[in-house]
């Protein structure tokens, strides 16, 4: 089969490929029960406490495991996703564990509703209109209202092109183009996607997350960039975009 790719795509795959990826599984991520809100706490130490009786938007919920865990905090959360299954999921866990009274999934905030928080995580990377997705989200929150976004891995990012789950050598997508990138990937995945954009990669880096968020009347009023190996100092030299594996924000209107 590896005979269709292309020189480049063999070469990646033999280079490169992680010994026993070819039995990776394909389906959605996985939560442990009672730990669904410890990839946010990482990011956001004092969430829980922030959202304790608020209004809150789950933006870009996927399976819904955060969102119906964070209704054990919220008044209300509403889990946001452009996928008609992850909605569907959701709900169904949201009944599953008693809590359907208080979380709404949908693909949009529904008109005249302001969130007192707004949380994004690991999707930021993923929104092709970032711009646009941002607004929408500013003009969901309320007055005095604060988006929480943590993302990973930035663009940049050692594995910045999401191929980890083949890939045993990091910054791959800056090595090799992306046709071959793309074509190795095709051996591990159904999608026949052929771009990184047709993947759900929007190539997010620390830089252009910095320019929409400037852009669009918000400020960053707290952020944090998790570096590689802890080395959180590299954010502030010239090698912040290779090394930047998480980058954590709270942004509040600036009126």
């Amino acid at each position: 089969m590896t005979g269709s790719l292309s020189p480049a795509a063999r070469l990646l795959l033999f280079l490169c490929r992680k010994p026993g990826s070819a039995d990776y599984p394909m389906q959605g991520v996985h939560y442990e029960e009672g730990k669904e809100l410890d990839q946010l706490e990482e990011a956001f130490p004092n969430i829980t406490g922030e959202v304790a009786g608020k209004v809150v938007a789950d933006w870009g919920c996927s399976y819904g495991h955060q969102t119906v865990a964070l209704a054990g905090r919220a008044k209300r959360v509403y889990g946001i996703d452009i996928n008609d299954s992850f909605l569907a999921a959701g709900k169904r866990l949201a009944e599953s564990r008693g809590v359907a009274d208080r979380v709404i999934f949908a693909p949009r905030v529904p008109e005249g509703v302001k969130c007192d928080a707004i949380i994004t995580r690991n999707s930021f990377e993923h929104f092709m209109h970032p711009e646009e997705t941002l607004a929408d989200m500013a003009a969901a929150l309320e007055a005095g209202g604060r988006i929480y976004i943590t993302f990973a891995p930035p663009w940049y990012a050692p594995w910045g092109a999401h191929m980890a789950f083949f890939c045993k050598v990091p910054w791959v997508h800056l090595v090799f183009s992306e046709k071959a990138v793309m074509e190795a990937r095709s051996m591990f995945r159904s999608d026949e996607a052929g771009t990184y954009s047709e993947a759900g990669l929007a190539r997010m880096s620390v830089s252009k997350f910095e320019r929409v968020v400037e852009r669009s009347g918000l400020r960053i009023v707290w952020k944090r960039y998790d570096c590689i190996k802890g080395m959180n100092w590299l954010a502030s030299t010239p090698l912040r975009e290779p090394t930047v594996n998480r980058v954590n924000s709270i942004l509040e209107w600036t009126r």
